[in-house]
């Protein structure tokens, strides 16, 4: 957190505009940290931004133990009822990931897919699609949005499933 602290307070903030979003990414030992609570404060008190996002690797959160898992859900419910927005990224297309990430879906604003876990190959079956995460993810009002977009095709797929954000 002290990086992202530095990196803050080397941001010119002293223009008088306000920032449409700031996205910081944090890992799980960050985000159940005791220091939290103040670092969370003392961004929002220090940056003008209309809104933070909290960006944290689904791999981060999959690897942790039970216990982390457990503080962590509880730190995300707090940040639900502030103004700070939550992001897991790099989803992928499995149905583990879905059944491992589904307890933290409900204090989940965003899921950034990696667009390259959802190309179909004969030794890749695509176990969820990203049409299947959209109406799972509206159940929690969680916005799906697509990374690592590279080809013409990719473009073409995000935008016949109506995903915004990319």
């Amino acid at each position: 957190m002290s990086k992202i602290i530095e990196t803050i307070q080397r941001m010119d903030l002293n223009d008088g505009q306000t920032l449409r979003s700031l996205a910081l990414n944090m890992t799980v030992s960050q985000m159940v940290d005791y220091h939290a609570d103040y670092f969370f404060t003392w961004v929002l008190g220090i940056v003008d931004v209309q809104k933070l996002i909290v960006e944290i690797n689904k791999d981060d959160i999959l690897s942790t133990n039970y216990v982390q898992q457990l503080k962590l859900r509880r730190t995300l419910k707090k940040l639900s009822q502030s103004k700070i927005c939550v992001a897991i990224e790099n989803v992928d297309s499995s149905a583990q990931t879905y059944d491992r990430l589904c307890k933290f879906l409900p204090y989940t604003d965003y899921l950034k897919f990696n667009i390259n876990a959802f190309n179909k190959s004969s030794p890749h079956w695509i176990d969820i699609t990203l049409v299947q995460w959209k109406r799972k993810c509206v159940r929690w009002n969680v916005v799906t949005m697509a990374g690592k977009i590279e080809k013409p095709t990719q473009e073409v797929l995000v935008g016949q499933l109506h995903i915004g954000l990319r």
